[in-house]
């Protein structure tokens, strides 16, 4: 079987092939009422001048198999991707659509097919398409819609990592932590935990529900990771979690900052990814909330308050109480949004106040410390 580029004299062939293919997908629809039993001979002229149309020829010289794709703003939208009912159930859709993605390689690949079509989703989930939407169309129909974002050089030898998407550079985040801290994690800014169940958002669809509750040990999750990402398959890591009402909202409490927590997970998987972001599989290792950090970690001592341990304030810059009551104080200074630091302090039980949280972010850096730290400047209960 030969897989080439049509000719706009195949057109014919193909429609006819078009109409015989989805009639089974007009009885799964149980109306032969769908686009592609109605679609013209002008119309597939249209997209053949716009895009391109594969066909796969069989041993009698006649067209047995076809798919066609359009590329719009750096995404690739295939369609009618089809095979001869006599010829189906022997791989040509898996290497039509193979061959219609290698016109196009390294791109961000979207589909989409009816709800109904079962054995047509597990054969885009096996190539590694994922659903992100779901839309019904009128009259009991409904479309699910899968994307594949190919890695673009992010994910070389199982790492992943990301360019920076002002300057297009490879973004590297210093990592290395101050000794006073116990270790470092990505801040939320560059995490989004996706709700347990909810579709798969394309990866430039920012709003979407975020996950409600501190996550536990043992537990898989999807996440979007951008801006300096870098880990292995396989390899541990710390990432910041946050109540949604504080980060969202900033509607801080005593009991939003004890739904905060540093996690550590384990990166499972790459399920898609572009040059600068992706979303992953993790699963949860541990979970150390913010009430506890000063009982995970031994103290460390500063010689210096510790406010001042976050540079706070700083001089020339704007400075931030953003809460102070309860136990808790979340401070933070930046410099016209560009550059900026904080730092959350916890009181215990006995009155000590421990620095359990620093952050500092700049244009290529956005990074958590996390310990606990006490200060020879402010008297300590025995």
């Amino acid at each position: 079987m030969m897989i080439t580029d049509a000719a706009r004299g195949d057109l014919e062939e193909i429609l006819r092939l078009q109409y015989i293919a989805y009639e089974s997908e007009a009885a799964l629809c149980g109306t032969r009422d769908i686009p592609p039993l109605k679609q013209t001979l002008e119309e597939i002229q249209d997209e053949y001048d716009s895009g391109v149309i594969l066909k796969m020829v069989g041993d009698s010289g006649s067209i047995i198999g076809s798919v066609r794709a359009q590329e719009k703003d750096g995404r690739v939208y295939i369609g009618k991707l089809m095979v001869h009912p006599a010829h189906q159930r022997k791989g040509y859709g898996t290497r039509l659509l193979k061959a219609i993605e290698q016109r196009f390689p390294k791109r961000w690949y979207e589909l989409f097919t009816s709800t109904k079509s079962v054995g047509n989703i597990r054969l885009y989930k096996s190539l590694g398409y994922n659903v992100f939407n779901e839309k019904g169309v009128g009259d009991g129909l409904r479309f699910v819609y899968l994307q594949k974002a190919v890695p673009q050089g992010n994910f070389d030898g199982g790492v992943v990592s990301f360019a920076c998407g002002c300057c297009q550079s490879k973004a590297e985040m210093k990592t290395d932590t101050p000794p006073e801290f116990a270790g470092w994690a990505y801040s939320c800014e560059r995490i989004e935990w996706l709700a347990q169940g909810a579709p798969l958002p394309r990866l430039d669809e920012r709003h979407f529900e975020r996950l409600d509750k501190t996550p536990k040990i043992s537990e898989r999750h999807r996440l979007r990771v951008c801006m300096a990402f870098r880990q292995a398959l396989g390899s541990e890591f710390y990432m910041q979690y946050l109540a949604p009402g504080l980060y969202l909202s900033g509607e801080a409490s005593g009991e939003s900052y004890r739904r905060c927590a540093i996690v550590k997970c384990r990166l499972d998987g790459v399920i898609c990814a572009t040059q600068y972001s992706a979303w992953v599989d993790i699963t949860v290792l541990d979970v150390i909330g913010y009430g506890d950090m000063h009982k995970r970690f031994e103290p460390k001592t500063a010689d210096c308050t510790l406010e001042k341990m976050c540079d706070y304030p700083l001089e020339h810059a704007e400075n931030y109480i953003d809460y102070d009551d309860e136990g808790w104080k979340e401070f933070s200074w930046t410099m016209q949004g560009d550059v900026g630091a904080g730092g959350v302090i916890c009181t215990d039980e006995k009155s000590v106040r421990h620095l359990i949280i620093s952050q500092y972010y700049d244009f290529h850096d956005d990074i958590t410390y996390f310990g606990n730290i006490v200060s020879r400047q402010e008297p300590q209960e025995k």
